[in-house]
């Protein structure tokens, strides 16, 4: 691991240390540095503020799960499912950050999820029925209502175990796909 990528995961260690005993708004980037030891301006050099520093560890905290890469409609709930747990493992730090700044989390998320979403539908159109457009918008539609779902989940407490809340994205995913198959079968009836 290069020095960089040490030296940025020992920041995103003190916010998270920090997130988990108070809010994201009330820490500042001399509390983390503090925290960690470093001084500011090797703060700077690696995130441009601490909401860059948050979409960093998001990124590679929980959301990497959700790797393009890795994530099909075969395994969508098994990732999903990582995910979860991920963010339920550090509870109280994506809570103190959600409840502080959700947007953040929202983007990160909805952009992972959004191309995941199109790929999805790239998979269910073997006729080549859909428009890109339409692509476009469905993969935004259900990227922020999932954002949302996981937002809510997060602020109301961690009510439903991550084993739920994996099971209703992967029927959404199942159900979407199921649907569009018949929609498509009624039109060429």
């Amino acid at each position: 691991m290069s020095e960089s990528q040490i030296t940025k995961k020992a920041i995103s260690a003190a916010l998270i240390d920090l997130c988990e005993r108070k809010l994201f708004s009330k820490i500042s980037v001399q509390d983390i540095t503090k925290q960690v030891g470093l001084n500011r301006q090797t703060f700077y050099y690696h995130f441009t503020d601490k909401q860059d520093l948050l979409r960093w560890i998001y990124t590679h905290d929980a959301l990497i799960y959700l790797d393009l890469t890795e994530v099909s409609i075969d395994n969508w709930e098994e990732q999903a499912l990582k995910m979860l747990k991920a963010i339920q493992s550090k509870s109280d730090f994506y809570y103190n950050t959600v409840s502080s700044d959700s947007d953040v989390l929202r983007a990160c998320f909805s952009t992972i999820t959004n191309q995941l979403f199109i790929n999805l539908f790239e998979e269910m159109d073997e006729e080549k029925q859909l428009l890109p457009e339409d692509k476009e918008f469905y993969a935004r539609f259900f990227s922020y209502g999932c954002s949302g779902v996981l937002i809510n989940w997060i602020l109301d407490g961690y009510k439903e175990s991550p084993l739920e809340i994996a099971t209703q994205l992967f029927r959404l995913a199942k159900d979407t796909e199921f649907f569009s198959y018949r929609l498509y079968q009624k039109e060429n009836d």
